[in-house]
């Protein structure tokens, strides 16, 4: 079940998002501010604003949307801020026997889909996709996008039992679809947002607490969360990435770096990975003070089970911005069942790979991803069963 469980989570925590890339895994490829533009947002924006969706919670593992294509042909996706492409999966589809093909597919023969006579190709963590590239209307969240380049996926590996596409919410930079036409592919781009409505953000839930998350697309929905949204500024415009030189953890005491140039001094926030993903020293340093220890046949860190209840939590310092992101021990301590569980913080970061904050964090804080000002911000979510302080 252990082995099972890691492959799991390895599956959801990179086929399903990191596309290979020129900082990060692609091909294609600050200082705390309780901001003027954050209080601003606050204050425009109520529960109802911009256009949310309820997400579907896979066993933590990955949050579906439905999606409209074409003519009304209805499917499902992953919502991945670690990527920037949009494609779904086609009819004319092969795998490499891993059941990546089973689910439903988009129709080409739909009038509202138009061959655009390129291909594209999208390698991930441990799997890819690639196929030919359409415009098709799109909508997410009632929010609709028309003629928009997508990709239609004719040979998939990697996403066995996922949803039927994924749409990727990075910057259209690193977006593969639209290197090969030349213009925006961008969902997000498309739906035309300026000023403080130039945001989208996620509330992701914890499948304990038998709640789905949501998505909201040019708002920020202040029912989802308390206090005040704590933002850092993005180091480039690429993926949701942040400078992590004075990032660091402390544990009951026990501290070290997370931002590690013999790693990575660099951060991305993604809602593609289940996980978090830090450099040895820091993903070492951290596992020793909550108790685990690696087990080298499983590839991950063992803990034990009661930790999720009496541990302490790992505190994310960020030194420039003075405030602090908090995890309790029952979001980093995960079941493997058979009695088993191992913890979410595992190593990876380095070799032109970030430090990656996955699912895990953005359980316990409600996610403002700000292309207006290109930040991300966090604040502390209202999950229905803890109680979080942020300092």
């Amino acid at each position: 079940m252990l082995a099972s469980l890691v492959f799991a989570i390895a599956v959801a925590a990179s086929p399903v998002h990191k596309p290979i890339s020129a900082k990060i895994h692609k091909v294609p490829s600050t200082h705390v501010e309780k901001l003027n533009s954050a209080q601003f947002a606050l204050n425009r924006f109520s529960s109802s604003s911009g256009n949310s969706e309820d997400l579907t919670n896979i066993n933590n593992l990955f949050y579906k949307a439905d999606i409209v294509v074409g003519t009304n042909q209805k499917l499902t996706i992953d919502l991945d801020t670690g990527s920037s492409d949009l494609w779904v999966r086609g009819s004319q589809c092969t795998d490499n026997g891993d059941g990546s093909c089973q689910g439903s597919s988009v129709d080409t023969t739909d009038s509202n889909l138009v061959d655009q006579g390129q291909t594209y190709s999208v390698k991930y963590g441990s799997g890819g996709v690639s196929g030919e590239i359409y415009t098709a209307d799109v909508s997410v969240a009632g929010a609709k996008v028309q003629s928009l380049p997508i990709g239609v996926g004719t040979n998939l590996q990697g996403f066995a039992n996922q949803a039927d596409g994924l749409l990727g919410l990075g910057f259209d930079s690193i977006s593969q679809i639209s290197q090969a036409l030349g213009k925006s592919a961008n969902f997000f781009d498309g739906l035309g947002f300026t000023g403080a409505n130039n945001v989208f953000s996620f509330y992701l839930s914890d499948a304990k607490d038998g709640d789905n998350g949501e998505v909201t697309f040019g708002g920020i929905d202040s029912s989802k969360f308390t206090g005040n949204i704590n933002y850092v500024p993005l180091n480039s415009q690429t993926f949701w990435q942040f400078d992590a030189t004075n990032l660091s953890f402390n544990v009951a005491g026990q501290t070290g770096a997370v931002g590690d140039s013999n790693y990575s001094t660099d951060a991305i926030s993604d809602t593609g990975t289940s996980l978090i993903i830090l450099g040895q020293t820091a993903a070492d340093g951290i596992n020793q003070a909550i108790g685990a220890t690696y087990d080298s046949n499983q590839g991950a860190y063992a803990i034990d089970c009661g930790v999720a209840k009496t541990g302490s939590p790992i505190d994310f310092v960020f030194g420039d911005q003075q405030f602090t992101l908090s995890i309790p021990p029952q979001y980093y301590v995960l079941d493997a069942g058979n009695g088993q569980c191992i913890s979410g913080i595992l190593a990876g970061a380095g070799n032109g790979t970030p430090n990656i904050f996955g699912d895990i964090l953005s359980r316990a804080y409600y996610t403002v991803y700000d292309k207006g000002n290109t930040q991300v911000g966090f604040a502390l979510a209202k999950q229905p069963k803890r109680v979080l302080f942020i300092e």
